[in-house]
């Protein structure tokens, strides 16, 4: 066989992979969670004031339930301890690779100061090695979910910031909606920010027919879009989507009241993000090994209190500070557990989808590439 046609028969090949329609894979919702995740209940790796409680714990202290068909995990929002607020960590048995994971949340913890939310994936080897997701983050009152990823040494993402939304303006065209923040996804560069795109404050509602949300195309009517904290659980939260493929990872937001919301059908049977226009985050480029740097990632939900981000002085001082009238974020997590009473997660559905054909896929590349590379 020729190269030519050694480089066609796999570009077939990868085209009808690309084609593939995803399929479930593993159902983490409602009765399927718990018995699914366990309860990290160790020391918090990012010094926050919090304690992680283990199953028992989290029982005895009502800060894990199911809560009308959906998952309920809280804090402890009655008493003071010194030691810190109690809380949960919940990290996924099984790890994954390449897929498409769909969170349909109704409720996430409220930016109330202090609070350092996450839901997450993270690699079972020594972080940094495996890479981090970081989906759905923020800290104390942000306004807007920042979507990042965090390496080790020699990631480096495209920087396409010309599809960024805020202030109404819109461009076409573009590859996310979101604003890229930092580029770099090394934890060493530039204090470990990582690569990190900014949710745009609003969106531009597809006018063109089978346009999905977060088009950037038309000039359909200005959206605000609800990504984070308390503007979001008013808004009955919405459904996070997260596609990882060997070629990058791209992050959609859809707010739950918002025209357009996926069907039940779309988010459970047939999802197909090439229907659902540009996402609010991209992270590709040939700067990055996407293969080599994200591996067997577990899903995690928590909530941290303070900590190198939210309690960082500067982090604290920028806003918090001010508005609590409390110097330091320790002291105002443990003598004010009443205002975290909106500090939990209501979870109506995890679902991870994978396409049937990737494993054929990528042993088939290996094989093109002995031979013809």
């Amino acid at each position: 066989m020729t190269i030519l046609k050694a480089s066609a028969t796999l570009l077939t090949l990868l085209t009808a992979v690309s084609a593939q329609p995803y399929t479930l894979h593993t159902d983490l919702s409602a009765d399927n969670f718990f018995p699914n995740f366990d309860l990290y209940s160790g020391p918090d790796p990012t010094k926050g004031f919090v304690r992680y409680q283990d199953a028992s714990s989290a029982i005895n202290e009502n800060l894990i339930a199911h809560l009308n068909g959906s998952v309920y995990l809280g804090v402890d929002f009655t008493t003071r301890n010194p030691s810190g607020r109690a809380s949960v960590r919940m990290e996924s048995k099984p790890v994954f690779n390449h897929g498409l994971l769909i969170a349909d949340i109704k409720h996430m913890p409220a930016n109330e100061c202090g609070t350092w939310p996450a839901f997450w994936m993270l690699g079972k080897e020594t972080w940094p090695k495996g890479g981090e997701i970081d989906i759905l983050e923020g800290v104390n009152d942000q306004e807007h979910n920042a979507v990042t990823l965090h390496t080790d040494n020699g990631c480096v993402v495209d920087n396409s910031t010309f599809g960024a939304q805020f202030g109404g303006e819109t461009v076409s065209q573009a590859p996310f909606t979101g604003l890229m923040e930092t580029d770099n996804c090394d934890v060493k560069a530039d204090k470990n920010k990582g690569c990190s795109i900014k949710a745009p404050e609003m969106i531009t509602l597809p006018t063109v027919p089978g346009g999905g949300m977060g088009d950037t195309e038309g000039n359909g009517q200005l959206l605000k879009l609800p990504s984070y904290g308390t503007p979001f659980n008013n808004n009955n939260g919405g459904v996070y989507a997260m596609e990882w493929t060997p070629e990058g990872i791209s992050t959609w937001f859809f707010a739950r009241n918002a025209p357009g919301f996926p069907t039940e059908e779309q988010l459970t049977m047939s999802p197909d993000p090439l229907t659902w226009g540009a996402p609010i985050a991209k992270f590709a480029g040939r700067g990055c090994d996407f293969e080599e740097k994200f591996k067997d990632l577990r899903i995690i939900f928590n909530t941290a209190f303070c900590g190198e981000w939210a309690g960082n002085e500067d982090v604290w001082g920028a806003s918090c500070k001010a508005k609590t009238g409390v110097d330091t974020c320790e002291e105002y997590v443990r003598e004010n557990p009443e205002v975290f009473a909106e500090a939990y997660w209501e979870i109506a559905g995890l679902r991870w989808f994978e396409k049937e054909a990737v494993e054929k896929r990528e042993v088939m590349s290996r094989s093109h590439a002995r031979h013809f590379g």
